[in-house]
C-alpha cells in the first residue's frame, strides 16, 4: 500500500538515489544533508514522499513563492518529481502531484508551475493526463 508523507532525514539515502535517476548526476550527500536542515527551517519548503512500506518508490518537491503583483497571492513552484522508473504506470506520480497541489491550495496558492526538460516527452504524457497544459512561455536558464 502506497502511503505519501513529509520527507525526514532518514529518507536522504533513497532520495538522493531517486534524484540520481531523475538527473544521472551524484548527489553530494553532505551538501543535501545540509540542504535539507535549511529547508526545515522553512515552511515554504515542502517535501513529499511517496512509500511502499519503507520503500521510497517517489518524491515531489513543492516551494511556496509570494508575489508581488496583482492580488499579491502566492505560486507554488514545483521541482524534482520522480516515481522509481520500475514502478511507473501505478499511479504514484498522480497521488504525489494532488497531494503537492493540495498543500499550494491550503496555503493559497493561485497556481502551480513546474518546468520539464524537453526530451522528457513521457512525462509530459503524464502531466497533461493529470490536468496540466503546455503554456506557451520561453524558459530560460543561466548557469552559475
Amino acid at each position: 500500500m502506497i502511503t505519501v508523507q513529509s520527507a525526514t532525514v532518514s529518507d536522504l539515502e533513497p532520495l538522493a538515489q531517486l534524484y540520481e535517476e531523475l538527473s544521472g548526476q551524484k548527489t553530494n550527500s553532505y551538501r543535501m544533508q545540509e540542504n535539507f536542515k535549511l529547508m526545515g527551517l522553512n515552511q515554504d519548503y515542502v517535501i513529499k514522499i511517496a512509500k511502499d512500506g519503507d520503500l521510497v518508490v517517489g518524491t515531489v518537491m513543492g516551494i511556496i513563492c509570494l508575489d508581488l503583483v496583482g492580488k499579491c497571492k502566492p505560486f507554488m513552484v514545483i521541482e524534482n518529481v520522480i516515481v522509481k522508473r520500475t514502478w511507473h504506470g501505478r499511479g504514484i506520480g498522480k497521488i504525489l502531484m494532488k497531494e503537492i497541489e493540495e498543500v499550494g491550495r491550503k496555503r493559497g496558492c493561485y497556481y502551480t508551475m513546474f518546468v520539464s526538460a524537453g526530451h522528457r516527452k513521457e512525462a509530459h504524457k503524464f502531466y497533461e493526463a493529470i490536468g496540466y497544459e503546455l503554456d506557451f512561455v520561453q524558459g530560460f536558464k543561466k548557469y552559475l
